[in-house]
């Protein structure tokens, strides 16, 4: 499936011990060069409804 256009399937956040995680599907993943076990920043601005995700590889 991958990014279409702006958009990408979208998951469930999951709670656990003071972490809040969040899943992208495999192939987003895969369409970014993000790989299981690599570094991933986030960004983004305080108050925004938005972050961009970036593979450090």
């Amino acid at each position: 499936m991958g990014i279409k256009q702006r958009f990408a399937d979208t998951r469930t956040a999951q709670e656990g011990d003071n972490v809040i995680q969040v899943t992208i599907p495999k192939d987003v993943a895969e369409e970014l060069g993000i790989e299981g076990g690599d570094e991933v920043l986030w960004t983004g601005e305080e108050g925004s409804d938005s972050a961009e995700i970036h593979s450090l590889n």
